[in-house]
């Protein structure tokens, strides 16, 4: 009989913290719990299970240098200073520039995480389109190497990018039923940038500007230094198994979303080995 452990062990042996377990076992399904005890609340959990998803969770890890973090910046500021205009998703009202930069950032980091997911694990080697359009461009990945000659993928593929505790895949009522607009297959990413990340990288600058005011000897030695930064490559889907909901748990919509719990994602080796086939 396969050995069961207590919900505290499992999140002990995951490494995750509480609010992120209790999201990924209950709303994004990564994990299974298999008794209950009678509805009591006493969750009980497959060692193995759990053994299999934090395998899968490391092996599908990659880390980002501050040279990917700066080829993302560099896109983001591209963006902001054209004057392109962000929303908050699915309202009219318009980002400040922190939240704009960090959001471009994060998409990017995620279509990076990708390339070097696909060249560490598959020898697969990807382009990526990092130029700058008036008009939205639905498909992130335009070439695949192959006998060392670039060619077009077979099929459009989108990558999403998140924060690690978000267990959906979220796309937008247009980027589904607009056909010029639609990918068939999306990729879900999760980088874990920190809310900080623009600190980090002027941390130097700004010691320099505020050394010797009044308070700089309360927090000087706070100040954070840049690290790399994790992203998980979670998983993907074809567009058609997206489901068509107007709200998730905690989260109601101003309309339609089309949405994927991580949890249901193909992520196994195999799934990929398919996904690249079909590139």
């Amino acid at each position: 009989m396969t050995k069961q452990v207590s919900k505290k062990e499992a999140i002990k042996y995951l490494g995750l913290d509480e609010k992120t377990f209790n999201n990924y076992f209950k709303n994004a399904g990564e994990f299974p719990c298999v008794d209950r005890n009678g509805g009591r609340g006493r969750f009980l959990f497959e060692e193995a299970s759990l053994k299999e998803w934090k395998e899968g969770f490391l092996w599908r890890n990659i880390e980002l240098t501050k040279e990917d973090y700066a080829l993302c910046l560099d896109f983001a500021l591209a963006q902001h200073f054209r004057g392109y205009v962000l929303s908050d998703f699915g309202t009219a009202r318009q980002r400040e520039f922190g939240q704009k930069i960090t959001n471009w950032v994060k998409g990017q980091l995620g279509e990076v995480a990708v390339k070097k997911f696909f060249q560490k694990e598959f020898n697969t080697d990807i382009k990526l389109d990092f130029d700058i359009y008036n008009d939205i461009v639905p498909q992130d990945i335009i070439g695949i190497v192959e006998n060392r000659r670039m060619r077009k993928p077979k099929v459009g593929v989108g990558i999403k990018s998140s924060k690690p505790k978000n267990a959906y895949l979220i796309l937008g009522e247009n980027e589904i039923k607009l056909d010029e607009r639609r990918s068939e297959i999306y990729i879900y990413c999760r980088p874990d940038i920190p809310d900080d990340h623009l600190l980090r990288i002027s941390k130097e600058r700004i010691i320099e500007i505020v050394k010797g005011k009044p308070h700089f000897s309360k927090y000087k030695d706070q100040m954070p230094d840049f690290l790399n930064i994790p992203c998980e490559i979670a998983g993907w889907c074809h567009w058609k198994e997206l489901e068509e909901v107007k709200s998730i748990p905690g989260q109601e919509f101003d309309g339609v979303r089309f949405v994927k719990k991580s949890g249901n994602l193909r992520k196994s080796r195999k799934d990929w080995q398919e996904l690249i086939k079909q590139l």
